[in-house]
């Protein structure tokens, strides 16, 4: 696992490396409606989105506002990309996974096995955004890329520490990537949303989870899951897009404020915090006695091997419409640097 910055490092990097130049020239005071849909309580809640809204606020000496509507308020994971389009909120955070054939050269980035973690995800997006997915953008104003950490796998009774342990279990999936590895595995997925996982497996609707280990304090799962197998299979990607109508109105004082305010730094700090309390969540989960096991080498190799055809599968579905192939060998070869 790649050694990690502490959060308050994460911090600076919201908050220090962003030169505050206050913007001048407003009329009148503009609000924007920003809308996500974790609790307040979330990482990204705390050190990304209330960062972006002192820090837009800060340098437009207060006559640009951002108002935050937490908690699917004003739109689910599903239906935010519509609320943005439509207006319903100006500002929202989506997750390209989650609507699908929406932004379809960016799923290239469900593949399993391409990253090692959040940050490194993010950096790969930035570096390729304009060569080979501004395109799945071009409705919005992107603000800033982020992504989750990766997913693992979390059992209750079985501890799984081959491919082969796979076999039979009822494994709670959170996308079409997960749901197709444990099909290969041997294992029946279960597609649900990790908000209802703690209860799922509780009562044995499913034996186990691909999730991410800051689930375990985020939805309760100490006490509930008794092993966890560390596969970093997938993350997800992560954005915070923008009405184009509503940027577009701006003025070009607020306009550079905003942009100002979201450097590539800013969302890859977001991610290291993610990380980072990803890694937090492992240490509580050790401390608690959770067993923890790895693949082989041998094993590891067999998985990746037989996850391979996945990336044949996006190549072929989608060369019609788009470069396909450039595009998964651009983020093969980002991601080995």
């Amino acid at each position: 696992m790649r050694k990690l910055v502490p959060l308050f490092v994460s911090v600076m990097v919201f908050l220090g490396l962003i030169v505050s130049t206050p913007a001048t020239g407003f009329s009148e005071t503009i609000e924007l409606k920003l809308a996500h849909f974790m609790p307040t309580m979330h990482v990204q809640h705390r050190m990304a989105f209330e960062p972006f809204a002192e820090k837009v606020a800060e340098l437009t000496d207060g006559k640009v506002t951002v108002k935050i509507f937490p908690g699917g308020t004003l739109g689910n994971p599903k239906t935010m990309v519509d609320s943005i389009s439509n207006g319903i909120t100006d500002i929202g955070f989506v997750i390209p996974a989650y609507v699908r054939g929406r932004f379809q050269r960016s799923s290239v980035f469900d593949l399993p096995f391409l990253f090692a973690d959040a940050v490194q995800q993010t950096e790969v997006m930035y570096e390729l955004f304009e060569k080979d997915f501004a395109e799945d953008y071009q409705q919005f104003k992107v603000l800033w890329f982020t992504a989750a950490p990766m997913s693992q796998v979390f059992t209750v009774k079985q501890p799984i520490a081959s491919a082969a342990d796979f076999k039979g279990l009822k494994i709670r999936t959170g996308n079409a990537v997960e749901t197709e590895g444990v099909k290969m595995l041997g294992g029946n997925p279960v597609g649900k949303t990790v908000d209802e996982l703690n209860i799922m497996l509780q009562k044995g609707v499913v034996d186990g989870a691909f999730t991410a280990y800051s689930a375990l304090n985020r939805y309760k799962l100490i006490g509930v899951v008794n092993h966890m197998t560390e596969l970093n299979y997938s993350g997800a990607l992560m954005v915070v897009l923008m009405n184009k109508k509503k940027w577009d109105s701006l003025p070009e004082d607020a306009q550079k404020a905003i942009d100002q305010a979201t450097p590539p730094s800013f969302g890859i700090a977001a991610a290291r915090a993610f990380d980072y309390e990803d890694l937090e969540n492992f240490k509580m989960a050790i401390t608690n006695g959770i067993s923890f096991h790895t693949f082989s080498d041998e094993e590891k190799a067999k998985l990746r091997e037989g996850t391979m055809g996945m990336r044949d599968d996006w190549v072929a579905k989608n060369e019609k419409n788009m470069n396909a192939q450039q595009i998964l060998d651009d983020v093969v070869a980002a991601a080995a640097n």
